[in-house]
């Protein structure tokens, strides 16, 4: 295990990693961690994230994803409530040469303001 791997498993914050077809390719454990507590079931690489999402807010995913693959946004991110207060999401794109290779989601706890 390489040391940045061991840095993104051990972070305090829930990162998980997308594809462009919203197939999981990581998860880091606070990540399990943060989907128990907010009672969301099946969270694990391989998975489509259509299984743990409703078909609404799936639809506003593909818009980012499409927004990011054409390249008019660089960061999207929001606000929910958690079990312990505010989560801030933000997502941010990577690429393969220049076509959109996915997506890092990371949740953090709390308000980033």
């Amino acid at each position: 295990m390489s040391d940045l791997t061991k840095t993104w498993d051990n972070l305090n914050t829930a990162v998980v990693v997308s594809d462009p077809d919203f197939n999981v390719t990581y998860v880091n454990q606070r990540a399990y961690e943060m989907f128990e507590l907010l009672e969301i079931p099946g969270l694990k690489v391989g998975m489509n994230m259509a299984e743990c999402h409703k078909p609404e807010t799936l639809q506003k995913l593909k818009g980012i994803y499409k927004a990011f693959a054409d390249k008019k946004i660089k960061i999207h991110y929001y606000t929910a409530d958690g079990p312990e207060g505010t989560l801030t999401i933000v997502a941010v794109p990577f690429y393969n040469d220049d076509a959109l290779g996915g997506v890092v989601e990371m949740v953090f706890e709390g308000g980033l303001a």
